[in-house]
C-alpha cells in the first residue's frame, strides 16, 4: 500500500487528485490532499470579480467536499516544508509522511521584489486582491492609470483583460484618463505567437491603450510607477501583476534555480527526487504558468506515478507544453489561443464573439458541474 500525498489544490493538485482516484484501487493506496485554504477559486474569473460581474461565491466551491466523495483525505493546513529525503511534509498540523508526493503548490506573489508594489500596487492573482481592487475601483474618479504586469512574471492574460475592461469601465461612468500598459516581453503578448501579438495591438491602439515594453519595474509608488529605464509613467490607479517566486515550503527541494522552481524531466517526475513529480507554477519550465497547463501536467504526474506504482510498461508519458486562454476582448468579442511551445501540433488564434461565451461556459461548468470535480476532466477546448 502506498500513501500519495499532494501539497496544494490549486488547478494542478485538484487534477492530481482525482485522476489518481479514478486509476488506483483506493483500498490498497491512500491519497492524502493538504492545502492552506478549504476553497477552491477559479482564478481566470477573477478580472470579473474586480470589475464587479462575478461573486466570490459564484467562482468558488468546497474542496471538502469533493474530497470526502471521492474518498480522499484532505487536511487544511498551511505546508511549511518538504524534507525530499526523509519523504515528510511538513504541515502546521504536524508531519505528513509519503511514499509518493506530487508538489502543485503554485507561485509565491514576491512583492518585495519590488519597493512600493505592495502598498501602492493592485492585481486579481488572488480573491483577496480582485475585491481589493474592486474597491479601488470604486473610488477612481479618472486620471492616468498603469496596467501590466512586472518582470518574472509567467502569465499576461489577465492584465490584458484588465486593461480593456478597465477601458469600458471608463466609457460606461464618463471618466477621462490614460491607460499605459506596461510589460517585459520582447513583443507584446510573444508567447502567443506574431498573429496573436499583432491582433492585439490593432485592439489596444482602438483603445487608445499606449503599451511600453519591454519594460521592467523598479519602484512603485502612490502617483506614478517607475521603470528600470529611468521613465516615470505618472498612475492614480497601478494594476501590475507581482513577479513570481516558488513558494518557501518547496526551497530544500530546489537545486540552482534562482526564481525557487522545481526541475523536472517531460514526465514531470523530479530530476533530483525520483519518488517527487510537480505540476504547476512551480514546474521550473520556460513559457506560460496557467491553469490549463498546470492540469495537463497534472494528469501527466498522476499517470506516470500509477505506471510506477504498479510497474508498468510502457513506463512514463511525456507532457506537450502549451498555452491555451481566451481573452475577452469586450462588446461580446473574444480572443482564443492554443499555442504549442514545444512542437507544432497547435498554433491557433481565432477571434469571434462565441469565445467569451465558451469561456463562460467553461467557468460555470467547472466550479458548478460535479462532473469536472468527481473526474478531474480536461479542460475541453474549442474546435
Amino acid at each position: 500500500m502506498a500513501h500519495i500525498v499532494i501539497a496544494g489544490s490549486g488547478f494542478g493538485g485538484l487534477t492530481a487528485a482525482l485522476k489518481l482516484k479514478k486509476h488506483l484501487d483506493l483500498s490498497r493506496h491512500h491519497i492524502t490532499v493538504i492545502d492552506q485554504s478549504s476553497r477552491f477559486v477559479y482564478r481566470p474569473s477573477l478580472v470579473n470579480v474586480a470589475f464587479g460581474k462575478a461573486t466570490p461565491e459564484s467562482i468558488t466551491f468546497d474542496l471538502p467536499a469533493v474530497y470526502h466523495r471521492s474518498g480522499i483525505q484532505f487536511i487544511q493546513a498551511s505546508i511549511l516544508s518538504i524534507d525530499g529525503d526523509q519523504k515528510t511534509v511538513e504541515t502546521s498540523k504536524g508531519p505528513v509522511s509519503y511514499d509518493k508526493l506530487i508538489v502543485a503548490l503554485g507561485e509565491k506573489l514576491a512583492y518585495d521584489d519590488i519597493p512600493g508594489l505592495k502598498d501602492h500596487g493592485y492585481n486579481v492573482c488572488t480573491l483577496e486582491s480582485a475585491l481589493a481592487l474592486k474597491q479601488a475601483l470604486s473610488a477612481y474618479q479618472g486620471g492616468p492609470v498603469v496596467v501590466g504586469w512586472a518582470q518574472n512574471v509567467q502569465t499576461g492574460g489577465p492584465a490584458f483583460e484588465v486593461a480593456l475592461e478597465l477601458s469600458h469601465y471608463m466609457t460606461h461612468h464618463h471618466l477621462t484618463g490614460t491607460i499605459q500598459f506596461i510589460d517585459p516581453l520582447p513583443k507584446l503578448w510573444a508567447p502567443a505567437g506574431p498573429k496573436a501579438s499583432a491582433f492585439l495591438e490593432r485592439v489596444f491602439a482602438a483603445h487608445h491603450i499606449q503599451r511600453h515594453g519591454p519594460v521592467q519595474v523598479r519602484e512603485v509608488q502612490k502617483d506614478r510607477v517607475i521603470l528600470s529605464n529611468g521613465e516615470e509613467l505618472p498612475s492614480v490607479l497601478t494594476i501590475v501583476t507581482p513577479p513570481f517566486r516558488g513558494e518557501e515550503a518547496q526551497q530544500a527541494l530546489v537545486s540552482d534555480n534562482a526564481r525557487g522552481w522545481l526541475e523536472t524531466g517531460k514526465d514531470m517526475q523530479s530530476i533530483h527526487y525520483p519518488d517527487i513529480y510537480v505540476a504547476g507554477s512551480a514546474v521550473a519550465f520556460e513559457g506560460p504558468k496557467q491553469g490549463h497547463t498546470a492540469m495537463l501536467q497534472a494528469e501527466v504526474a498522476a499517470y506516470n506515478l500509477v505506471q510506477d506504482l504498479e510497474n508498468a510498461t510502457p513506463k512514463h508519458r511525456e507532457y506537450d507544453h502549451e498555452m491555451s486562454c481566451v481573452l475577452d476582448l469586450g462588446d461580446g468579442q473574444g480572443l482564443f489561443v492554443r499555442q504549442s511551445l514545444w512542437s507544432k501540433e497547435h498554433q491557433v488564434v481565432r477571434v469571434g464573439r462565441e469565445w467569451p461565451l465558451a469561456k463562460k461556459a467553461l467557468a460555470f461548468a467547472f466550479v458548478r458541474t460535479p462532473v469536472f470535480k468527481k473526474w478531474a476532466l480536461s479542460i475541453p477546448q474549442p474546435k
